[in-house]
């Protein structure tokens, strides 16, 4: 009899043993499903927001109380533009898009280049415009080097502005003025990937007065460029700030979106192609080939310069071919008109 109920004991430990097996076994391809369905919901989500990246802006730096005006402020201005379009958590988003919309007049963009009139109402603005950071400060010159007061407002979050202070020194060509931008802006909650934020150091061979000339060649080209003057842009302060830094790629860049406005597409191209020898990695000249092929109804280079950029900045190529094909449409029906 107890032989009988040792067997049934064993029999019954067995059961247990290959059930509670099937039930872990279970348990744990389910557990693998959940797991799954989680990461696609999570890459979803960010598949969401990458459509719909927040905006920054980048203000015009003006100079210090004390400080008298020179066009350095807005030289870095244009520099940390250049910087935070690459960033792949951000909309690529240009101050030169929207100069009329935020100033609406010519007098009140030179006041406040100058350090002069009232400041921008930024709540205001970021509804009408849909931008949700933006990056202000002012400059002021300590001998051979610059100090740099950078605030960032943040109109949407739980904290709303950031404010460091940086020095420029032209002795790295600019490396370690970029560096600490990019090490403040992790602060702020908006770090760029390593990839990218390699591709942000590119050395600026510039000079105080490059910078200068620079700056007001670039206020200069806001004035044109916004408030549609028919007349073709003086190049006075650009070419000396092109003779002055010749290794500059900003102002290469900048000669080729003047010669671009002045319709002179083969010398923009050029400019455009000699300031990308200086920096690979520049989005804002690929942009201008890819605009200069468009008005030139150079399909094959406007489709090239287009995944280029799309390329550099992590997103569908073929969201870029589908934008281009739009805007050479557009394109066409311009100058037929």
């Amino acid at each position: 009899m107890s032989s009988i109920l040792s067997r049934s004991k064993t029999r019954l430990t067995v059961v247990f043993f290959i059930s509670f097996c099937l039930a872990l076994l279970l348990y744990n391809c389910g557990g693998d499903t959940i797991s799954t369905q989680k990461r696609k919901v999570i890459g979803q989500s960010i598949g969401k927001q990458g459509k719909s990246k927040p905006r920054l802006i980048v203000l015009p730096l003006q100079p210090q109380e004390e400080q008298a005006y020179n066009g350095t402020g807005l030289a870095i201005h244009f520099l940390l533009g250049n910087v935070v379009a690459l960033h792949t958590g951000l909309k690529e988003f240009w101050f030169g898009w929207r100069v009329k919309k935020i100033f609406l007049e010519k007098e009140r963009l030179r006041a406040y280049c100058h350090g002069e009139g009232p400041q921008l109402d930024i709540r205001k603005l970021s509804k009408k415009q849909g931008i949700r950071y933006w990056l202000r400060g002012r400059v002021q010159q300590r001998g051979s080097k610059m100090q740099v007061t950078l605030v960032l407002t943040d109109t949407k979050g739980n904290r709303d502005e950031w404010s460091n202070e940086l020095t420029l020194e032209l002795s790295d060509q600019l490396i370690s003025f970029c560096k600490g931008f990019l090490a403040w802006l992790e602060t702020c909650g908006l770090p760029l990937p390593d990839a990218q934020a390699s591709k942000a150091l590119w050395p600026e061979k510039t000079t105080l007065k490059g910078l200068d000339l620079l700056g007001r060649a670039l206020e200069t080209f806001y004035y044109h460029s916004s408030w549609r003057d028919k007349t073709l842009f003086d190049f006075g302060l650009l070419d000396q700030a092109v003779f002055e830094a010749p290794a500059s790629y900003l102002a290469h860049d900048l000669k080729g979106w003047v010669l671009y406005k002045n319709k002179d597409y083969k010398a923009a191209e050029e400019s455009f192609r000699s300031a990308l020898k200086l920096n690979s990695n520049g989005l804002g000249a690929m942009s201008g080939l890819m605009w200069c092929a468009i008005y030139t109804s150079n399909e094959e280079k406007a489709y090239k310069w287009a995944m280029a950029k799309a390329d550099l900045r992590g997103e569908s190529r073929e969201a870029a071919k589908a934008l281009v094909k739009r805007r050479m449409s557009k394109a066409a029906r311009k100058t037929k008109n």
